[in-house]
């Protein structure tokens, strides 16, 4: 539990990450820390565990769609896919560059909400009360894996362009949905070497925070921990003549959540 530049260690007060997120989700305050440490001396880990999946909103946003050359059209549905463990990485992490496997490698800036209670088919009105907080997710695509060519037609591939290991920033940490306040009115912005790439409103998603929880509670029984991400508005490397490469920074900073570091490592790393 972060708070004025220091985390308080709690691990006595609640019994794991799943009881601290069920915890907010009720209602209860989360425990006063016993030891305290200076924010700046902690490793950030992903916040999230093994056991959980994250879910991941494509082209929700109208302003990527048009940028990537699509159509501007709604699904008749949330277009999802997921990601591993495995693949992401916590706030100052480096993010791992397969080479040779990996040649251009692109950020996509975006909010994401955690589950705080198993939900199952709930309604859109409802949704948000399954939702513990609120984390920044930087959705790190391989481009050069992401399209396959199919006959007259491309085909896209998850696997390989969104889950290679180590690529995905996720943090720095959760901030509660009464802290965070209305999650479809705040501001997303992503830097890349310090250059304001991405700035755009959540309120211009095609489907909605609660849309979402809803839609993927629909096919699967979300548990606590469970991340969904919202999807990134336009301003993405890829359209912008942008690879980036061993050395490079990208931020990226959702209002009233905070702000998500990263560099992209060397091969080793």
């Amino acid at each position: 539990m972060a708070e004025n530049g220091t985390v308080a260690d709690i691990t006595d007060g609640v019994d794991g990450f799943t009881d601290a997120l069920e915890t907010v989700t009720g209602g209860d305050s989360l425990p006063d820390g016993d030891d305290t440490h200076d924010a700046d001396d902690v490793e950030y880990l992903p916040p999230t565990t093994p056991t959980n999946t994250v879910f991941a909103a494509a082209l929700n946003y109208h302003s990527h769609i048009e940028e990537v050359g699509k159509t501007d059209r709604e699904f008749e549905w949330p277009l999802l896919f997921m990601k591993t463990y495995g693949s992401l990485v916590g706030h100052e992490q480096p993010i791992a560059y397969h080479r040779p496997i990996v040649e251009r490698l692109d950020y996509e800036g975006e909010l994401a909400a955690v589950i705080g209670e198993p939900a199952w088919q709930v309604d859109e009105d409802e949704a948000l009360d399954y939702v513990a907080g609120y984390t920044v997710l930087n959705d790190v695509t391989a481009r050069n894996l992401q399209r396959l060519e199919a006959g007259d037609d491309d085909a896209i591939d998850w696997f390989s362009s969104k889950n290679m290991a180590r690529t995905t920033p996720v943090g720095p940490e959760v901030v509660t949905t009464d802290e965070v306040g209305d999650p479809n009115d705040l501001h997303v912005t992503s830097r890349y070497n310090g250059d304001v790439m991405q700035d755009e409103d959540t309120d211009l998603m095609i489907y909605d925070t609660a849309e979402l929880v809803s839609f993927a509670s629909s096919r699967v029984e979300l548990q606590p921990g469970d991340v969904i991400a919202t999807g990134t508005p336009e301003g993405v490397g890829e359209f912008q003549d942008i690879s980036m490469e061993e050395g490079d920074t990208i931020e990226v900073e959702v209002e009233g959540v905070g702000t998500l570091s990263n560099t992209v490592g060397s091969p080793d790393e």
